[in-house]
């Protein structure tokens, strides 16, 4: 294997569980954080060529995960029972539960998909992976001001968009 080979598979075995695990969690769904996945490690290496050893790869990865799935999200399509069923293990929920969370998850999905890149990646850096507004400032190279300024803007708007649900 070559050295280029052997680099980007580090990459892939250091980065591999964030990426998928960030994508389930925008996206609600295994399979279609998979995809996701396997696009995001394709785009790195079409440009492999084009990275050094400074790239920030958390804040890369982190950046680039998102925008896919939120890109991911906005494809046409609905999520079957089957699907629902499969994200969410069975246990002592009642399967009305089990749908009613899958719904809004993928309600939220579709949501982030309508706020700006950045309004939706702070959001999901925030309240889908726990990150503090110090770590997501440093990942997008902003002030801790504007991480705050972008996630009020998105949680407005989310509450907005899902009033209706949330009565």
């Amino acid at each position: 294997m070559t050295k280029e080979k052997e680099s980007f598979q580090e990459l892939i075995n250091d980065y591999s569980r964030k990426v998928l695990n960030t994508a389930i969690r925008i996206l609600g769904n295994r399979e279609k954080a998979l995809d996701v996945h396997q696009e995001v490690f394709l785009a790195i290496w079409r440009r492999w060529h084009k990275y050094d050893s400074r790239t920030n790869w958390n804040a890369y990865l982190y950046r680039t995960t998102v925008r896919k799935a939120l890109a991911f999200a906005k494809r046409p399509g609905t999520r079957t029972l089957a699907e629902h069923q499969a994200t969410y293990p069975a246990g002592k929920e009642k399967p009305d539960e089990l749908l009613r969370t899958a719904e809004l998850q993928q309600r939220i999905a579709k949501c982030l998909t309508r706020l700006s890149k950045r309004q939706a990646e702070v959001f999901v850096m925030s309240r889908m992976e726990g990150l503090k507004t110090e770590k997501i400032a440093e990942i997008l190279g902003c002030s801790q001001e504007t991480v705050r300024v972008h996630l009020h803007r998105a949680i407005k708007r989310l509450a907005v968009e899902l009033s209706d649900y949330l009565k």
